[in-house]
């Protein structure tokens, strides 16, 4: 199911829409605190956040960021599970607090990794537009850099000691 999302249709359920008004902004301030990424936040900074993210379902097989294409939403996963994979290569498995979409919209260009959910995730949702409002915050800006270069992937070239033994073990 192919499900990049452009735009706001991420909250396109009647469900997602309906529990988005009902949660109050404390709860989802209170959820990211639980978060790696924005642990040891002030509430001010945390309630902010809270109230440009909404809530968002998602179904197995959805599609949340393609390789090479530009990443219109950022995903931080509260439920479930989704795998990233680079060159039809598996690279790792996002869960609770994981971000999605991060290093495309920071650095606006196309997503260095394909992203698929492997179950239903529920994650809390940021458009374009609210993105640019959290990383106008410096606290959050700085968090949302620092995850995004130590996800950032190396070049997949070989190693000085790989190059030897291939050239050692030619006939």
């Amino acid at each position: 199911m192919e499900a990049v999302f452009e735009g706001d249709q991420s909250s396109s359920s009647w469900v997602a829409k309906l529990v988005e008004l009902l949660q109050p902004l404390s709860l989802r301030a209170d959820r990211l605190a639980g978060m790696e990424l924005f642990a040891g936040l002030r509430w001010a900074d945390l309630e902010f956040a809270a109230d440009l993210l909404h809530e968002t379902y998602l179904e197995r097989g959805t599609r949340l960021t393609v390789q090479g294409r530009s990443t219109g939403q950022l995903w931080l996963i509260t439920e479930g599970e989704a795998l990233v994979s680079a060159n039809a290569r598996p690279l790792r498995v996002l869960g609770y607090g994981d971000a999605v979409g991060l290093k495309s919209l920071l650095e606006r260009r196309g997503s260095p990794e394909t992203t698929i959910a492997l179950s239903p995730i529920r994650a809390l949702a940021a458009g374009p537009e609210e993105f640019r409002e959290l990383v106008a915050r410096p606290v959050i800006r700085e968090r949302f850099a620092a995850v995004a270069r130590t996800t950032r992937r190396r070049p997949n070239r070989p190693t000085r000691q790989r190059s030897e033994a291939a050239s050692a073990s030619r006939p």
